[in-house]
């Protein structure tokens, strides 16, 4: 795990703010989450995805694209976009490009310029790998937590070498677990007031969750629990 840039603010006018919470490489390859506060907050349109993420070099019709996922609160104004580019061996002179319809112009970011760390995006928690099992072949690791405005955002994942190796029920993140069965990677919080959900992921290679929680009043315990591996990490927040 290594951050390779910290949160820094891409876009700021009166009616949205845009900024990416650390851009990271991962297990999982390049990693980053937008946050996009924004009152109200765009709505998610139907099959469409409102996003375009992208990597790519100047002048260059190709990139490689983000699938992202998005998880909005339009209590707090707040749109987290979780971005995973994989493997980029290569990222000398290369160029992160953002389109939305809220944003007035496509927004981009060469990866090569200095960073100018935010004051409105703020990891309180540094990333860091939780653990490995398989002699690596399953690294499970967190983005860390991010602080943008009222709210707390962290991803989990367990990341697998090749294909296959999070296969079975014990690696299912959907609903349709037995009951009593916890998601692989859970996120939990003390005091549990402070949680507002979250969300899982899956794929042949990952098993994902994304928690969003509220930045609170008195210190915060969070912890990152891969339960297949038994393996957990853990952070204590402080009190804003």
């Amino acid at each position: 795990m290594h951050l390779l840039r910290p949160p820094e603010t891409l876009h700021d006018t009166p009616g949205s703010r845009l900024s990416h919470g650390g851009l990271l490489d991962t297990p999982a390859g390049l990693f980053t989450v937008l946050a996009l506060e924004h009152r109200p907050v765009p709505p998610l349109a139907g099959s469409a995805l409102p996003w375009l993420v992208y990597l790519t070099l100047p002048g260059n019709s190709h990139g490689t694209l983000a699938l992202p996922a998005i998880r909005n609160d339009p209590e707090y104004g707040v749109e987290f976009v979780i971005c995973r580019f994989g493997p980029v061996p290569d990222r000398g002179g290369l160029m992160l490009v953002i389109r939305h319809a809220f944003l007035p112009r496509q927004v981009g970011l060469s990866l090569d310029a200095p960073a100018v760390p935010s004051a409105q995006a703020v990891l309180l928690a540094e990333p860091a790998l939780v653990g490995a099992a398989g002699s690596g072949d399953v690294r499970v690791w967190h983005s860390g937590v991010l602080r943008v405005g009222g709210l707390l955002h962290t991803h989990l994942e367990a990341t697998a070498e090749r294909p296959g190796l999070l296969a079975g029920p014990d690696w299912d993140v959907s609903p349709n677990r037995p009951p009593g069965t916890p998601r692989p990677v859970e996120v939990r919080a003390e005091p549990v007031g402070s949680y507002r959900g979250g969300t899982g992921q899956t794929g042949e290679q990952h098993s994902g969750v994304d928690a969003l929680l509220t930045v609170p009043e008195s210190d915060l315990r969070l912890s990152w629990t891969c339960h297949p591996l038994g393996i957990t990490g853990t952070s204590v927040i402080p009190a804003s």
